[in-house]
């Protein structure tokens, strides 16, 4: 164990790191709501970063007009290189990493200085979306809200963290060596983090409350290749080589069944071709899936109506079978390492980041 959760200093100053490569209006909308919110007596905004990640477009000009500064460093080599690079020479005793396309609420900052400042063993801590994601899509809409739901019913003590908008400690981020810098790409970084963090002795909290907008646009590509290549695979390794508890967020075992009786319905469907008999099973294995993630389908049904969560359920049985496939994958690539020593594409180090590598 590290140093324990109860050792951890108060913090006074406020540095906001947000990784940046492409898409100026974003970052605009972005560095216009940090710079407008406010922040309780004692704590101090010193500093905003855009961590230009060999940034395709120019963000001095936007950064000027919202009093940040920019690093600009070689790249891109990913948002985790980006983030540990930037809070290397930030001077704030909390670090916050907003990503680049979340419009945080006015009050979100001072949410999260909050918990700092009035418990001493908090290490890290996040938030979560809202329920009004800027693009109206049905994919955006439908993946927004699977975000807010998981990230509103976890358990708030947490195994891990999320940096689209989430603080850390300084002297923790440097006790734990910041962000995998082998992550190349948005992928589990930050899940990553958040478990070395929790390996060192160190508390998490999830509060909800802390929202911001997410800004992106999902399609159902997007949406397959985040399920799988960006995080299910890779997570999936992470689960591997921490030995983490799967009880927390979309790990939990009711998601798991989840899986199970989606790919029995995935089977039952197919078989139908042959065996017509089959449309019964399939239909009592389609309202098991309902019956176990109902909390999750009232929520959408409340959210967004009866139509649009019906319209959503094949989707989201998609998302099951790609995390089934995620959790597969990414079996077979840790032990295959681990084990034989073979390196495949999508494989992580089966070891955890270390200061020597950022060398």
């Amino acid at each position: 164990m590290g140093r324990q959760s109860g050792s951890v200093p108060p913090c006074s100053r406020v540095s906001v790191i947000v990784p940046f490569h492409r898409d100026l209006a974003q970052l605009r909308l972005c560095l216009a709501a940090l710079r407008a919110s406010v922040l309780p007596p004692g704590i101090d905004l010193v500093e905003l970063i855009v961590a230009a990640d060999g940034a395709a477009d120019d963000p001095s000009l936007v950064a000027a007009e919202h009093g940040a500064v920019v690093r600009a460093l070689p790249g891109p080599r990913g948002p985790a290189f980006a983030r540990t690079r930037a809070a290397a020479r930030a001077s704030g005793d909390i670090l916050v990493f907003v990503d680049a396309d979340v419009v945080v609420h006015a009050d979100a900052l001072a949410r999260l200085a909050r918990l700092f400042t009035i418990d001493p063993t908090v290490a890290a801590a996040f938030g979560a979306y809202d329920e009004q994601p800027a693009d109206r899509g049905f994919f955006s809409q439908c993946r927004n809200l699977a975000h807010a739901f998981i990230h509103r019913r976890s358990n708030r003590e947490a195994q891990t963290f999320w940096a689209g908008l989430g603080g850390v400690r300084q002297s923790v981020f440097k006790a734990v060596r910041g962000f995998d810098e082998r992550f190349t790409h948005p992928s589990v970084e930050d899940i990553d983090l958040g478990y070395r963090i929790r390996k060192a002795g160190f508390r998490i909290v999830l509060d909800p409350s802390i929202q911001g907008t997410h800004l992106k646009r999902w399609t159902l590509w997007s949406s397959i290749v985040s399920d799988v290549r960006d995080r299910g695979v890779p997570w999936t390794q992470l689960l591997n080589r921490y030995h983490a508890p799967q009880n927390d967020l979309n790990l939990t075992l009711r998601y798991r069944w989840a899986v199970v009786l989606s790919y029995a319905l995935l089977g039952g469907l197919l078989g139908m071709v042959w065996q017509p008999f089959l449309a019964l099973p399939s239909l009592l294995l389609a309202a098991g899936l309902v019956w176990i993630d109902r909390p999750y389908y009232r929520f959408f049904a409340s959210r967004r109506g009866l139509v649009f969560t019906l319209a959503w359920f094949p989707f989201h049985v998609l998302h099951h079978l790609c995390n089934g496939l995620s959790f597969a994958l990414g079996s077979v690539l840790y032990f295959g390492r681990r084990w034989f020593g073979i390196s495949l594409p999508w494989a992580l180090p089966v070891t955890p980041w270390s200061p020597r590598e950022s060398k």
